[in-house]
């Protein structure tokens, strides 16, 4: 080939738009079709689960929210129960818009759709790695003063009617624990005992014969008075601490599952953006 013919192929290879010939175009570099087409069906399909599972939170959350009645033996707290209804709710609506994103950025090759699923993934997955960094920098820190003098100022009782009493109640209830520390935190000076004269702690610190505040009682007089096996001794600072350590393999092994799938998401979302036209 002569210097001229490859100087004129060069420029056609730099200035494309000047070759009308088909043979000295540079074909352009993309994955090859199988691959793009198994991204885009494997994207798809991973994103009718995250829809599914978006819808099925949503209708849940709703259904608690608009008929509460079926889940008051499960969860005492009112107050917790709608708020953790309304959780459910959003959770399931920003995960049914995720599924939705992906699917039809996937099957209508659609860019702008790519992109903001791409951007809605990475702001959930920075989302999630600076709550879990802030969570493991601050554990060791929280003592459990920080709640003894909320508990000692805010805790109304067995019947207090506000989202603090319910939450508490439940929780002790729940891990059948009393107070922060034990039942010494409801004694002289605090809101429970200005409430509840001559009342040693609340009925939520006594061993119940069935599980949650639906069981009754094993006996109210042998829980006053302190009797082993009818009072909760140990504080719920401890009890919950011990619980999230023996559990805390179960979370750690969702939360890197679900940070593996987003970034699978991400990765798939940039291929294919990256090869539609």
């Amino acid at each position: 080939m002569s210097h001229r013919s490859r100087g004129v192929q060069d420029g056609m290879e730099l200035w494309p738009g000047l070759c009308r010939d088909e043979r000295c175009r540079v074909p352009s570099r993309s994955v090859p079709m199988g691959v793009l087409s198994c991204v885009k069906y494997l994207m798809f399909v991973f994103n009718v689960l995250v829809f599914a599972g978006g819808t099925c939170l949503a209708g849940v959350g709703a259904w608690v929210a608009v008929d509460p009645a079926g889940f008051q033996d499960i969860v005492a707290a009112k107050p917790v129960l709608s708020a953790g209804a309304y959780l459910l709710l959003a959770v399931g609506i920003a995960l049914s818009l995720l599924g939705f994103l992906g699917c039809c950025g996937a099957l209508r090759r659609s860019r702008p759709l790519l992109l903001a699923f791409f951007i809605l993934v990475i702001l959930v997955f920075l989302t999630q790695l600076v709550g879990a960094v802030l969570f493991l920098v601050h554990w060791k820190q929280i003592q459990p003063e920080q709640f003894l003098s909320e508990l000692r100022r805010n805790y109304r009782g067995d019947e207090g009617a506000e989202v603090f009493s319910t939450a508490w109640n439940t929780l002790m209830v729940t891990f059948s624990c009393c107070g922060v520390l034990g039942p010494e935190d409801f004694g002289n000076g605090s809101r429970f005992q200005e409430l509840h004269p001559g009342t040693p702690w609340p009925q939520a610190c006594c061993a119940r014969a069935g599980l949650l505040q639906a069981g009754e009682l094993l006996g109210w007089e042998q829980c006053r008075e302190r009797s082993p096996g009818y009072i909760h001794e140990q504080g719920c600072f401890s009890t919950f601490g011990r619980t999230l350590q023996k559990y805390v393999s179960l979370p750690g092994s969702c939360s890197l599952a679900v940070l593996g799938i987003e970034i699978f998401a991400m990765f798939f979302a940039f291929c294919l953006y990256y090869n539609f036209d």
